[in-house]
C-alpha cells in the first residue's frame, strides 16, 4: 500500500485511508487524515513523472515489436521506470494553498 508522509504533520497517509482526495488543474491533491492538511506534488515533479510513465509505455512497445534490436525497448523502459520512481520519491510533497 502506498504511504505519503503529510508535510504540516509529518504523518504518514495511506492512499486508502485519506481524509479526501480531489484533482485540481490536473494535480492529486490529497488531505491528512490527522491534521486535515492539503499537499500535493510538485508540478514540475508531476510533468517529469509523466515523461518518465511515457517514457516506460514507449520502450514496452518497441521491446514488444522488437523495433531497434533486443536491448533498445527495455533499456527505454528501465530509463523512464527510473525516472519516474525517482522523481517520485526525491520531490517531496508541498502544502496546498489557494493563493
Amino acid at each position: 500500500m502506498k504511504m505519503l508522509e503529510c508535510p504540516a504533520c509529518n504523518h504518514k497517509v495511506n492512499l486508502k485511508q485519506a481524509a479526501a482526495t480531489k484533482k485540481l488543474n490536473g494535480i492529486f491533491i490529497l488531505q491528512c487524515a490527522d491534521c486535515q492538511q492539503w499537499s500535493h506534488e510538485n508540478r514540475k515533479a508531476a510533468v517529469v513523472k509523466n515523461l518518465g510513465l511515457i517514457l516506460m509505455i514507449t520502450g514496452s512497445v518497441i521491446g514488444y515489436f522488437q523495433l531497434g534490436g533486443i536491448i533498445t525497448g527495455p533499456l527505454i523502459t528501465f530509463t523512464g521506470g527510473l525516472v519516474a520512481v525517482a522523481t517520485m520519491f526525491t520531490v517531496p510533497r508541498t502544502i496546498y494553498t489557494n493563493a
